[in-house]
C-alpha cells in the first residue's frame, strides 16, 4: 500500500477538523433556538391588517333596513360566509395543483465539476496479479454536464388520478358546508331582525313610562314624609312602583343588545348605526303559514340537506380511497427517457439519449392485501351507516321543527289576543281614572301590562319566525336561487325575496316520502327473493 505524504495527511486532517467544527457550530446554533414571543409592533401590525379587512367599506345603507336587505348583507359581508367561500376557493386551487401530479416528471439539470488534480488510476493484471505501473485518466479536470430526463410511473399516475378525484369531491363538500352556513346565518338573521324590531318598538315606550314611575315615586315619598296616608298603604304603593320599574329594566336588558346582534350578523363594523324598517304590529293573520305537507318536506330534506349530500360525497371519497389502497398493491411500471451532455473530452459521444422501462413490485404487499381490502370495506360501510343514521336524524328534525312551528303559531295567536285585551283594559283604566295615588298606580300598572304583553307578543312572533326558518333549514331549503346574476345589494335583496317566497313551491313539488321509498322497497323484495341476504339499514317511513 502506498503511503501518503506527510503534507497531504496534514492537510486532510485540517480539512476534516474544519468540517467537523463547522458541523458542530451549525448543530449548536440549531439547539440554541428559543421561543420568540410577538413584539408590540408585530401585534400592532396584525391588528391593522385584520381591521383593514373587517372595517373595509361596504355598500352604504341607503335607508331603513328590511329583513330581506339584512339577509342580503349577511350573505355578502358576513365573515363566516366569507370564510367558507375562501375554503371553497382553496379547495379549487388545491384541485388545480393536484392535476399536475398526474403528469410525468420532466427534470432538467446542468452542472459544473472540477478538481485540483487528475483523476488518474492504475490497472491490475488479473493473470499475473501485478499492477501495470501506468497511470491513466479518462476524465477532464473540469467538465460541464447537462441532462433532460423524463420519468413516468403508471401506478403513480393512477394513484394521483384517484387523489385528484377525491379533491374534486372535497370541493363539492366545501360547497355543501357553505350552503349549511348560509342557511344557519339567514335563520339567525331572521330571528335577530324580529327581536330588533321588538326592541325598536318597545324601547321608545319604556323610557317615558320609566319617567312617569320615577315621578310617581317622588310624589309617594313626599306623601310618606307628610303622613297624608297610612304608612303601610304608602309603602305598599312605593313597593309596587319599584317592582314595576325593575320589571321594565329587565325588559330593557333583554332588548338592548338585539340590534347590535343583527348588525354583527350583517357584517357591519361594530358600533355602526343603522335604522330598521319597522313593520306594523303583528297580529294572528300575519303569522307565516306553511302549507307544504310534512311528508314532502321530509323527502326534500333527504334529497337536499347539505349534511346528507356531504356524506354522499364522503362515500365517493372513501370508495376512491379503497381503490387507491388496492392500486398500491399492484406492480409499478416506470418509463424513462433522457437527453444528456458531458463536455469530457475523453468521451467518444459527448451527447447521447437513453430510454428504458422498469417493473417493480413489493411482493410482501400481497400479504396485507386481504386486510387492506377488509379495512377499506369497513370504512365504506361506516360511511353508509353514518349517512343512514343522519337520515333518521334529519327526518326527526323535520318532524320536530313542524311540531314546534305549529305550537308557536297557536301560542302567538293567544299572545296577540292577550295584547289586544290588555290594550282595552288600559283604555278602561284611562277612562275611569280619578285623581289620586290609586288611580295613577292603576294606570301605570295597566300601561306596564300592555307593554309586557306587546313585548311577549313580539318575542313570540320572533320565535315563530325562528321556528319557520328552522323548518326551512331542517328541510335543506336554499334561500337563494341556483344562479344570481350579480352581487350588488339590490340584486341580492331581490334574489332573497324571490327565494323565500318560492321555497314552498320547490319543496312541495317533491315526491312524498312513502312514494319515494316504494321503488326501493320493491327492489329490496326482488333481491331478497333471488338471493337471501340481511336487510340493509334504512330509515323508517314517516307520516
Amino acid at each position: 500500500m502506498t503511503c501518503l505524504p506527510p503534507t497531504f495527511r496534514a492537510r486532510s486532517t485540517m480539512a476534516c477538523a474544519t468540517v467537523a467544527l463547522l458541523a458542530a457550530s451549525l448543530l449548536a446554533s440549531g439547539c440554541s433556538l428559543s421561543p420568540q414571543p410577538l413584539t408590540s409592533e408585530e401585534n400592532l401590525s396584525r391588528v391593522r391588517a385584520d381591521m383593514a379587512v373587517v372595517m373595509s367599506p361596504q355598500e352604504p345603507i341607503a335607508g331603513p333596513v328590511s329583513m330581506h336587505e339584512a339577509m342580503a348583507r349577511a350573505i355578502k359581508y358576513n365573515l363566516d360566509e366569507r370564510v367558507k367561500l375562501m375554503e371553497m376557493a382553496v379547495a379549487n386551487q388545491q384541485l388545480d395543483l393536484l392535476r399536475f401530479d398526474m403528469l410525468p416528471r420532466v427534470v432538467a439539470g446542468a452542472g459544473y465539476a472540477g478538481r485540483n488534480n487528475e483523476a488518474g488510476s492504475e490497472s491490475l493484471n488479473l493473470a499475473t496479479g501485478r499492477r501495470t505501473g501506468e497511470s491513466t485518466t479518462a476524465t477532464d479536470r473540469n467538465r460541464r454536464t447537462a441532462d433532460l430526463g423524463f420519468t413516468w410511473n403508471i401506478l403513480d399516475f393512477g394513484v394521483s388520478y384517484l387523489r385528484a378525484r377525491q379533491n374534486a369531491n372535497l370541493v363539492l363538500v366545501a360547497d355543501e358546508r357553505r350552503r349549511r352556513v348560509v342557511q344557519g346565518i339567514l335563520q339567525d338573521v331572521r330571528t335577530a331582525y324580529w327581536r330588533a324590531v321588538a326592541a325598536e318598538r318597545l324601547l321608545k315606550r319604556i323610557e317615558p313610562l320609566e319617567k312617569r314611575i320615577e315621578a310617581a315615586r317622588r310624589n309617594a315619598g313626599a306623601l310618606e314624609t307628610q303622613r297624608v296616608q297610612a304608612p303601610l298603604q304608602t309603602l305598599t304603593y312605593q313597593r309596587s312602583l319599584v317592582d314595576t320599574l325593575r320589571q321594565l329594566q329587565t325588559l330593557r336588558r333583554e332588548l338592548v343588545a338585539a340590534k347590535s346582534q343583527l348588525g354583527a350578523l350583517m357584517g357591519l363594523p361594530p358600533g355602526e348605526s343603522f335604522t330598521l324598517a319597522i313593520p306594523a304590529e303583528a297580529t294572528a293573520k300575519d303569522a307565516p303559514a306553511i302549507a307544504t305537507p310534512v311528508e314532502a318536506l321530509e323527502s326534500y330534506a333527504l334529497l337536499n340537506r347539505p349534511e346528507l349530500v356531504e356524506e354522499t360525497y364522503n362515500a365517493r371519497i372513501t370508495a376512491d380511497e379503497t381503490r387507491r389502497a388496492l392500486l398500491k398493491l399492484l406492480p409499478g411500471i416506470d418509463l424513462n427517457a433522457g437527453l444528456h451532455y458531458d463536455s469530457n473530452s475523453f468521451l467518444l459521444n459527448q451527447q447521447w439519449a437513453d430510454y428504458g422501462a422498469r417493473l417493480s413490485w413489493n411482493i410482501l404487499n400481497l400479504a396485507s392485501a386481504w386486510d387492506t381490502q377488509s379495512y377499506s370495506k369497513a370504512q365504506e360501510e361506516l360511511v353508509a351507516f353514518r349517512r343512514q343514521a343522519l337520515s333518521v336524524a334529519v327526518l326527526s328534525q323535520v318532524r320536530v321543527a313542524m311540531v314546534q312551528y305549529r305550537e308557536l303559531a297557536q301560542e302567538f295567536a293567544l299572545t296577540a289576543d292577550q295584547a289586544a285585551i290588555d290594550q282595552r283594559i288600559r283604555q278602561q283604566y284611562v277612562n275611569s281614572s280619578t285623581v289620586g295615588q290609586q288611580g295613577d298606580l292603576g294606570v301605570i300598572q295597566a300601561e306596564v301590562s300592555v307593554l309586557v304583553s306587546d313585548l311577549r307578543r313580539d318575542l313570540v312572533f320572533a320565535d315563530l319566525q325562528n321556528a319557520y326558518a328552522r323548518v326551512m333549514v331542517s328541510a335543506g331549503v336554499d334561500p337563494l336561487p341556483e344562479a344570481v346574476p350579480a352581487q350588488d345589494m339590490a340584486t341580492l335583496r331581490r334574489a332573497v325575496a324571490d327565494g323565500l317566497s318560492s321555497w314552498e313551491q320547490r319543496a312541495g313539488g317533491t315526491t312524498r316520502l312513502p312514494d319515494l321509498l316504494t321503488p326501493a322497497a320493491a327492489t329490496s323484495e326482488k333481491s331478497a327473493s333471488e338471493k337471501p341476504m340481511p336487510a340493509p339499514f334504512k330509515p323508517p317511513a314517516r307520516g
